[in-house]
């Protein structure tokens, strides 16, 4: 060791001492001031156990003022160096005498940690490794973002997520029919768009009812955070921020709130937004000449915003021209001439009546033959040579045509004509006689709303409890059902509370009570009691904010207390229990009153509509036509004839509406929603890793590493907990606990467990945090392998290939940081033993081996990094070649299918190009970078 004053060390043995300064060199002695705790050391210059400190090109360095320096070059005089580089506040250029560094420097490189001594247990090292190599896998899959949500894996939904998200701003709308999963896919797309960075910056637009299970529901299925904005949180930013809206990146408000406050929607477009999203958005109406003014609220932010999600039930019911408006948001350049899009459509009708036989692999006609034909010229010789037979080219070709198809990118509608697996709907109707109390209450004078709901009549509403036969009715369907769980809803919050609190009082039962007056909180303990299948209660009653949003699934039984005079609410009310998953026929149980309008209203519902027993997408279209004439004659009093001749009249419309809408049905835009034929690998591809235990085992190991107390309650699910041990904040877990599980099933039969997979937050942050501390990137360890020589000693080199690009590019589909090992053995030859049954080593024996071997291992990390350089071309190469095939298959689609496809834009054709070349730039200029450095010395 050579000593000069004005030098900067470290000490091998204490360094929390900090950067030392050499202050005397005298004969054999030399002493060191350690300016972070004031105390000087003498050693003898032989056998001093310290290490220099140099940084080298590319290193960032902090002054003892503290600012800090980006190093470009290093000049050594007399024994000391100085750093020059540009500082990092002002960009300006500057000098850096090495007495000037800061002395609260630490040690953190993997090369300056072994050789001063401090180093790690070997399984540190171990899961730095994984982690990288686990973390490099996922971001390069075609599972990133999909894999994480809180979802049933549903073909359709799965394939609409990938096939929407994988897009470079995305515009279409999902009109898929009710039950069938709009919500999942719109938080699937904006999970994969934000992991894979093509969108950092969200807005959802919702009615004002549906604000809070939105939100519910984006931190339940993907487990991210969005922010409520309305008036108050705008005032209270106000004093903050110049523009509220730029305080958060993922944003949640109400279309209302946006159309009555005209500058904080000003404010809010203002913004730079990725994707916005706007839920119900047949609300948004349209007429040429009058607009209305949610529409034009909505049209401002879609002239704006790259990325666009419309999400409605009904598409098409409103009529053409509101589905026109809706197409005008998504593509106003071309879908401007409403006419126009009537004969476009009117084509795709003879379409979709042409490519039945296909679909059903039967013969075409040669009407149908020609159709084809005129559809898509160009192919005119696969369709004539199209034999019943070939199974292959007949799928080829109608994969061709949905290509083709003017709506098929905009549009994606699954209907349960064309989804399996949804369950039988059984009514069951309980006719009650009238109590007394309520005589009074079928007169024509008395409001039909109170008709409907006798117990919230004034006189009434405090006792109705104690006479009306539906509370002893329900107390005896409870007691046939036990063990049963049984949803019960009604219109409002008061009838809610005082059925729930009559079941206690009369039955000792204990029903759960879901209601708006509750806190998002309380609802999600509620519903967690009512799904719980051990120890929750068997029956939830609901407000009628229980059949907004909240799946029920699990149960079969659906009493409706009251009923809506609305058709969507009922169908909203059913589809709380009719949904995909569920496993059992649904059970509807109405008690009404004889003779009332309660009666009157279940026949309109059940003889006109066919509502109960079947999913009723014309409901709303035949309301609007019979509401005046429903209202006038559903009290009893009314007259009986012009009742019966009400519901023939909407049997008979609603009859023709659905053939129109049967006939109107898209096949071949069903068949591109649906992802038949193209979703398969992808499916099984997510239910293999589910499967695997590849990830539980690796968390098992590092949260117990990290400090994590891991109770297993059951055989799917952990309890964490924090301990003082505890070197990292891990998200979610205070000392209450986080219950967690890496089984999708438990997930989803248990809300309030936390479905732990690789897109997590949590897993996430704690192989990010492995990777940016110190931990684990030096370490030391015993091997006792007696195939090889006593003594001998190999280092175990862990390197990253890591580019730099914006996310939008998504290097990391192509390139992530990738680790490189090189093993090295004691001469510098590249070795490949088996490393097992490595064991730490006492800090004294590390400390001697690291000081006799230091110039080996200095060798050794020359020779380390000139082979990582070296596989790193071969990982550009092969990223490069992966890049540009991936990425030109892409480019030749879309500029081929332009010319047939005007919905192809040619934002997304230039957005391809671009991210090409830049993505080329950005792998060929990939670093290496030493990770870690674990010595392993074998000893028999």
């Amino acid at each position: 060791m050579t000593f000069s004053l004005g030098q900067r060390w470290a000490s091998q043995a204490e360094s929390e001492l900090g950067l030392g300064t050499i202050v005397e060199t005298q004969g054999r002695r030399v002493s060191v001031l350690f300016p972070a705790t004031g105390e000087t050391r003498t050693y003898t210059a032989d056998n001093a156990p310290l290490i220099r400190v140099r940084f080298d090109i590319g290193d960032t360095v902090s002054s003892h003022q503290g600012w800090q320096l980006e190093v470009e070059q290093v000049h050594e005089q007399q024994g000391c160096l100085t750093y020059i580089g540009h500082r990092l506040d002002s960009g300006q250029p500057e000098q850096l005498k090495e007495p000037m560094l800061d002395h609260r420097f630490t040690l953190a490189s993997p090369q300056q940690r072994l050789l001063s001594g401090q180093f790690d247990e070997p399984r540190w090292f171990e899961l730095r490794r994984q982690g990288r190599a686990e973390m490099a896998t996922h971001h390069s899959s075609a599972l990133l973002g999909l894999t994480g949500a809180r979802v049933d894996l549903i073909p359709h939904q799965l394939h609409i997520a990938r096939t929407v998200a994988d897009r470079h701003a995305p515009r279409v709308l999902l009109s898929d029919e009710v039950g069938l999963g709009k919500t999942i896919e719109a938080a699937m797309i904006i999970h994969r768009q934000l992991l894979t960075g093509r969108a950092q910056r969200v807005l959802i637009v919702v009615p004002e009812a549906l604000l809070h299970q939105w939100l519910v529901e984006m931190l339940r299925r993907i487990n991210v955070q969005f922010a409520i904005f309305d008036q108050s949180r705008c005032q209270a930013l106000a004093e903050e921020a110049n523009n509220p809206f730029d305080t958060e990146q993922c944003v949640l408000c109400s279309l209302d709130f946006l159309t009555q406050n005209p500058d904080y929607a000003q404010q809010a477009a203002e913004c730079h937004w990725d994707l916005l999203v706007v839920d119900e958005a047949h609300h948004l109406t349209w007429q040429p000449e009058a607009p209305s003014a949610e529409y034009q609220v909505i049209e401002h932010f879609t002239r704006q915003t790259p990325g666009v999600l419309l999400l409605t039930a009904t598409p098409d019911q409103l009529g053409h021209a509101s589905h026109f408006a809706r197409l005008r948001l998504l593509d106003p350049d071309r879908f401007y001439d409403y006419q126009q899009f009537l004969a476009e459509e009117q084509g795709y009708q003879a379409l979709a009546q042409a490519i039945r036989p296909l679909l059903a692999n039967g013969t075409l006609d040669e009407q149908q033959e020609q159709t084809l034909i005129d559809y898509a010229p160009d192919l005119e010789a696969e369709i004539q040579s199209l034999t019943q037979s070939n199974q292959s080219r007949r799928q080829a070709l109608i994969e061709q045509l949905i290509d083709r198809h003017g709506t098929g990118r905009l549009v994606f509608r699954n209907t349960r004509h064309s989804v399996p697996g949804f369950p039988k709907r059984c009514l069951h109707p309980h006719p009650l006689g009238s109590p007394d109390e309520y005589v009074g209450i079928w007169q024509p004078t008395t409001a039909l709303e109170q008709q409907l709901l006798p117990e919230t009549y004034e006189g009434i509403k405090a006792s109705w409890t104690e006479f009306d036969p539906r509370i002893p009715w329900l107390i005896e369907q409870l007691k046939q059902r036990k063990g049963q769980k049984v949803l019960t809803l009604c219109a409002n919050n008061t009838t809610a509370l005082a059925l729930a609190e009559a079941l206690r009082h009369k039955a000792g039962t204990h029903a759960g009570v879901f209601h708006q007056g509750q806190s998002i909180v309380e609802r999600d303990r509620i519903a967690n009691y009512f799904a719980d299948p051990e120890q929750g209660t068997d029956v939830l009653i609901c407000s009628e904010i229980g059949s907004e949003g909240r799946n029920f699934q699990f149960a079969q039984h659906l009493v409706l207390f009251d009923l809506p005079l609305v058709p969507d609410v009922l169908e909203q009310r059913i589809g709380r229990l009719d949904r995909i998953g569920q496993q059992g026929d649904i059970h509807i149980h109405v008690p009404y009153f004889k003779d009332t309008a309660q009666q009157r209203l279940l026949n309109w519902y059940h003889q006109g509509l066919n509502a109960f027993e079947h999913t009723c997408a014309t409901g709303t279209a035949i309301f609007e036509q019979f509401a005046d004439g429903l209202y006038q004659l559903l009290p009893s009093c009314a007259d009986e004839a012009a009742f019966e001749q009400l519901l023939t009249q909407t049997r008979i419309a609603n009859d023709q509406l659905k053939l129109q809408l049967e006939q109107g049905r898209d096949r071949l835009l069903e068949l591109n929603a649906s992802g038949l034929g193209q979703v398969e690998p992808l499916l099984e591809a997510l239910q293999d890793l589910d499967n695997s235990p590849r990830l539980e085992r690796f968390m098992l190991r590092l949260l117990d590493a990290i400090g994590v107390a891991q109770e297993e309650l059951s055989d799917t699910i952990y309890l964490l907990r924090p301990t003082e041990a505890m070197n990292t904040v891990v998200p979610g877990l205070t000392e209450d606990g986080l219950r967690v599980t890496y089984d999708r099933a438990t997930a989803l039969a248990r809300e309030d467990v936390q479905f732990i997979s690789w897109d997590h937050p949590l897993v996430h942050h704690v192989t990010d945090w492995l990777a940016s501390e110190p931990q684990g990137n030096s370490a030391i360890g015993l091997m006792r392998n007696p195939e090889l020589p006593n003594g001998s000693y190999y280092l175990q080199l862990l390197y990253t290939v890591d580019g730099r690009a914006e996310p939008g590019l998504q290097l990391g589909r192509f390139l992530p940081p990738t680790p490189v090992e090189v093993v090295l053995d004691a001469n510098g030859k590249l070795g490949t033993p088996e490393f097992t049954d490595i064991k730490a080593v006492p800090k004294d024996t590390g400390l001697q081996l690291v000081k006799a071997l230091s110039d080996s291992i200095e060798l050794g990390l020359q020779r380390g990094m000139r082979e990582a350089e070296q596989r790193k071309q071969d990982l550009v190469t092969q990223s490069l070649t992966t890049m540009e095939r991936s990425l030109d298959d892409e480019l030749q689609r879309l500029v081929h299918l332009q010319k047939l496809n005007p919905s192809i834009r040619d934002s997304e054709i230039q957005a391809l190009r671009r991210q090409k070349t830049e993505l080329g730039n950005a792998i060929e200029s990939a670093e290496v970078q030493l990770e870690a450095i674990r010595l392993v010395v074998n000893t028999h």
